[in-house]
């Protein structure tokens, strides 16, 4: 099993344990509760393609068993017929050859977490009026293992991955019957046009994930 710094990730997403609290008072803090595992999370009233969203979201873990959550880029992705965007938080399968870490949650613990997605694309107004101003719904979707004891070597390692294509490929199915999602309400954004310069950020590969088998 090889170990892979760092760097890669730290570029990409900042997902660790956050001493910020999401402000249980706050008008756009979203929720969602999904058997036992609550997500309570603060969102910006604005998203600009190409800039980075940045989000505090905080889960509970009510069961009285572990759970974990990847350490890893988010995703994002668009519904043009509801028009809401969907930011992904963990992951629902390994990478083809690496596995990124997973923090665990305790039964009864509340975990904090800082982290931003970056907006890819161009989102359309909906209107053909110009000086409407273009809004969307944006939601959290967050992915979480709800058995730990598979994914024990991952628990807290110190990498943001590791590379092993024998082990993730073991591991692909597994991840994906112990996977368990929570999606919370989703609260209007505004869309800005104007996209974000070169300099705002430069998009790096992140780890790559497999699709569904057989889908």
């Amino acid at each position: 099993m090889t170990r892979n710094p760092a760097p890669l990730f730290a570029l990409l997403f900042v997902a660790a344990c956050s001493t910020n609290t999401v402000d249980m008072s706050e008008p756009r803090r979203v929720v969602g509760t999904e058997s036992s595992v609550r997500i309570d999370a603060q969102i910006t009233d604005e998203v600009r393609p190409g800039s980075p969203v940045a989000i505090t979201y905080q889960i509970t873990n009510q069961r009285t068993s572990p759970i974990a959550v990847a350490d890893i880029l988010p995703d994002t992705t668009w519904d043009d017929e509801t028009r809401t965007l969907t930011v992904g938080i963990g992951s629902e399968v390994p990478g083809e050859a690496t596995l990124p870490r997973l923090i665990p949650i305790a039964p009864g613990e509340t975990k904090s977490f800082t982290t931003t997605a970056r907006i890819n694309r161009i989102i359309p107004s909906g209107s053909a009026d110009p000086r409407v101003v273009a809004r969307t719904l944006l939601r959290l979707k967050v992915n979480f293992l709800g058995d730990t004891a598979p994914f024990a070597e991952l628990i807290d390692i110190p990498e943001k991955m590791i590379v092993d294509s024998k082990r993730a490929d073991e591991l692909f199915s597994v991840w994906l019957e112990r996977n368990e999602v929570v999606y919370t309400n989703a609260v209007p954004v505004k869309i800005s046009a104007t996209r974000a310069s070169p300099e705002s950020g430069i998009e790096r590969p992140a780890i790559g994930r497999r699709g569904r088998r057989g889908g």
